[in-house]
């Protein structure tokens, strides 16, 4: 009977690896340029020694950092911080971290500490200062062979509550304590957080303890993974006197019932252009409907009535001018998912969060006291 040798084995899917590699920079390098394989360093990490060569004989020796799956949270362990141009290995070569896929949040991660990366599915960011040379493409934005279900632990119900809760209140706290602040149970909350943390989207200490939260990225993963526009759950109108006279409406109706979110939300913090479509979230839409004398419509709709999947969209929610707007968190994530030109206005309100936290994120000492 032969058995296999798992070392054996990585080494060729290694090997491999860097074989495509070579093949996807050779396609983008300018003409008369080259590069190489220099020499393994075996044993030392799963580096490899590569070389890139320009028309003129300059020669710039390139660490190759193989990895054959890698998770935000190791990239940032192994590349904390922000090291020059192109970063640079012990040997001040620099580094360019090769794996089979790089997730955008690794591609993140590994752009803000400076170092370079490639992916076989195209996604790669390549820059040496000598011989000069930038170079920077887009792939896959999913794994073409994912290995689990890749928003698994932040697009479920219970999750939306807990990436709310980690935005909307500044750490630190505990794993129980933040599940009394979504109101989730304490084993979701220590699952849904290993998933986030494997992320690189929160930072806790040896005790568990959340000490850091990266709430725009986190937001924007909340926002790719939850659609707005759930058929299941959502019924688009026409209204007879303007989608501003509904909002007018609204405000004679009881604030409990429903929630604006989406466009007119947004453009309440960083207007990008004048909100059209309305979207308003509400447990019973044919009776909201009813009183804002809508018309159901399979095309040109103008107003959507959402039925939350949880009741968790409501809170942070603040009544103002008689309406009541759904929290600054909410209609990022909501517009993230949503269509049209939403996506872009969940970026003006991230910006608006972005600049001044004290506007909107609540200590948890107050929250405490509530």
């Amino acid at each position: 009977m032969t058995h296999n040798d798992p070392v054996k084995t990585q080494n060729v899917a290694r090997d491999a690896v860097v074989d495509q590699a070579l093949e996807v920079l050779v396609d983008l390098l300018p003409m008369g340029w080259k590069i190489e394989r220099a020499r393994e360093s075996a044993g030392v990490d799963d580096r490899v020694d590569l070389a890139v060569e320009d028309s003129s004989g300059i020669r710039q020796p390139i660490v190759a950092d193989i990895r054959l799956s890698v998770s935000p949270m190791e990239l940032r362990r192994d590349y904390p911080g922000f090291s020059g141009v192109g970063s640079a290995s012990d040997g001040g070569d620099p580094v360019l971290v090769v794996a089979p896929y790089l997730s955008p949040r690794s591609r993140v991660v590994l752009e803000n500490a400076a170092i370079n990366y490639l992916d076989l599915t195209g996604n790669v960011r390549l820059a040496v200062s000598s011989p000069g040379l930038s170079i920077l493409t887009e792939g896959a934005q999913r794994d073409p062979m994912p290995r689990a279900r890749p928003d698994r632990g932040i697009a479920g119900v219970a999750a939306g509550r807990i990436v709310r809760a980690l935005a909307d209140i500044a750490p630190p706290y505990s794993v129980s304590e933040l599940a009394s602040f979504a109101d989730v149970s304490v084993g979701y909350c220590s699952r849904t957080l290993q998933v986030l943390e494997r992320e690189a989207l929160v930072e806790r200490d040896s005790g568990g303890t959340v000490r850091r939260v990266e709430w725009p990225a986190m937001l924007r993963r909340r926002g790719s993974a939850v659609p707005l526009n759930d058929p299941r759950r959502t019924t688009a109108y026409i209204a007879r006197t303007g989608v501003h006279g509904v909002v007018d409406l609204l405000a004679g109706i009881d604030p409990d019932s429903y929630a604006i979110t989406g466009s007119f939300a947004a453009a309440r913090m960083r207007a990008v252009a004048a909100p059209a479509g309305l979207v308003v979230y509400t447990a019973r839409p044919d009776q909201l409907a009813t009183l804002l004398d809508l018309l159901p419509a399979d095309q040109g709709a103008d107003v959507f009535l959402v039925v939350p999947a949880d009741d968790g969209v409501f809170t942070g929610s603040t009544v103002s001018n008689e309406n009541r707007w759904v929290a600054p968190s909410q209609v990022v994530v909501d517009c993230l998912g949503g269509w049209g030109r939403m996506p872009q206005e969940g970026e003006a309100v991230l910006e608006w969060m972005i600049e001044d936290e004290s506007t909107w994120r609540t200590q948890k000492t107050e929250v405490e006291t509530q």
